[in-house]
């Protein structure tokens, strides 16, 4: 068997250390060679190289490619093997690793490399917003926005992104929304000021925070989460429920289940998978059924 293997070498809060990428490098190929498979191992050098790599090992026709990085590096090689037969193995090495969480993937190494040489292939869904793709979460609006801030910082983690958070929360001001969604057999429709729009298809928003606890990789819906403006205090207080506290009815959070769903507004701050993005006008959202083919850490998604 012959993989392809994709490594940001800078992604995570460990990214920084000087022999980071040797680490990375050395634990790949000596659990490749370990499971005796042909291993070709590439790093990144910037933003879309991972798709551009990926691009490369699906036309030598490998027969599996496995992304070690965040959400960001994983989305990447993913584009590059939806639609094909071609299993994703991830090892997860980023800020948040929220599909990885949802996968049943660990931050060991060792472990999650044997997982994506290994383990039997499933199908997952995958989400679309507009022409772009997303494995995990879609956001717009406030956390959209911490996304675009957190994007600039040197270093990442969880308590870097909750201090952004944090911070920003008392400067942020909710736009207009219009949302209208589909669950398969009606439309129902929302008009107002909101900080947050989620879109999961999976549970876990990231650093171990569940956006969406019944969200599933393999149900062709996703779990939309809308959280209405309201004061800094408030949106603290609704931020406990909304990730820790989830099951329980909250004032201002609205959940329901859609195959698609329409967003406008003047201006569309958001992100995919943790990554920004910005358009004006309106946003198409939906889900692909079982696009991907990924091993997963667990037998049940």
């Amino acid at each position: 068997m012959h993989v392809g293997i994709v490594i940001n070498p800078i992604s995570g809060r460990l990214g920084h250390r000087p022999d980071e990428a040797d680490r990375r490098r050395t634990v790949t190929q000596t659990r490749a060679d370990a499971a005796g498979v042909t291993a070709t191992i590439v790093m990144t050098e910037g933003r879309g190289h991972a798709r551009e790599l990926a691009r490369g090992f699906v036309a030598e026709g490998c027969d599996g490619v496995i992304a070690m990085g965040g959400d960001g590096t994983v989305n990447e090689v993913a584009q590059a093997l939806i639609g094909t037969a071609i299993p994703l193995g991830i090892v997860p090495c980023g800020s948040g690793d929220g599909l990885a969480t949802g996968l049943g993937l660990t931050t060991d190494r060792e472990r999650s490399m044997r997982i994506a040489l290994t383990a039997a292939p499933v199908p997952i869904d995958v989400g679309y917003a507009g022409e772009r793709i997303f494995l995990n979460v879609a956001g717009v609006g406030f956390d959209g926005a911490v996304a675009h801030h957190f994007a600039g910082r040197p270093t990442r983690g969880a308590l870097g992104y909750v201090g952004t958070g944090t911070r920003l929360v008392w400067s942020y001001a909710a736009p207009d929304y219009e949302v209208r969604w589909h669950n398969g057999q009606t439309e129902e429709v929302r008009r107002g000021r909101k900080l947050l729009l989620g879109f999961a298809n999976g549970p876990t928003y990231g650093n171990l925070a569940v956006l969406a606890p019944d969200a599933s990789l393999c149900d062709g819906l996703l779990d939309m989460v809308l959280v209405s403006a309201g004061g800094p205090v408030r949106q603290i207080w609704r931020a406990r429920r909304l990730f820790w506290n989830h099951r329980r009815a909250a004032e201002g959070i609205e959940r329901a289940r859609v195959a698609r769903a329409t967003v406008r507004a003047d201006v569309l701050v958001g992100h995919l998978d943790g990554e920004p993005f910005e358009v004006k006008g309106s946003l198409e959202i939906g889900v692909r059924p079982k696009a991907l083919w990924v091993r997963p850490g667990k037998s049940s998604l």
